[in-house]
């Protein structure tokens, strides 16, 4: 008797989502630092965030809080600290790559950071790849 697609395709999903998740076991020393801040002004989305990051995927989120505004069309990656080995693999988990427009190097705005977040009016791509 053969397998329904159904199974196949849940079965795939499990393999992804276990993928995603040892994107950073190696790493357990060097766990990126990420401040998570609300750019888009929806209450609560800086939580929901920060809780995907770390329970899923074991993240130090070291502040959530407000961003300079609210009027963030697109969600911003301040990249601080370019020598983590796991930054690209943050930007795989929030849909992302070095190279895209949305992507920035600051390394003076806190050096306690490896990385800042601000959520744009775009939030809700990364909470639909995380469900």
């Amino acid at each position: 008797m053969q397998e329904s697609p159904t199974k196949d395709l849940s079965r795939t999903n499990t393999s992804e989502l276990t993928n995603k998740i040892k994107l950073f076991e190696n790493y357990s020393s060097q766990t990126l630092k990420v401040a998570v801040l609300n750019g888009c002004g929806v209450s609560g989305i800086g939580n929901s965030y920060g809780n995907i990051l770390t329970n899923r995927y074991g993240l130090q989120v070291t502040r959530i809080e407000n961003a300079d505004n609210f009027n963030y069309e697109f969600t911003t990656i301040n990249i601080l600290s370019k020598d983590n080995p796991n930054i690209d693999n943050l930007l795989t988990i929030l849909g992302t790559n070095i190279n895209a427009g949305n992507i920035e190097f600051d390394a003076t705005l806190n050096p306690d950071e490896d990385i800042q977040i601000i959520i744009g009016k775009d939030y809700q791509e990364f909470l639909n790849l995380n469900q």
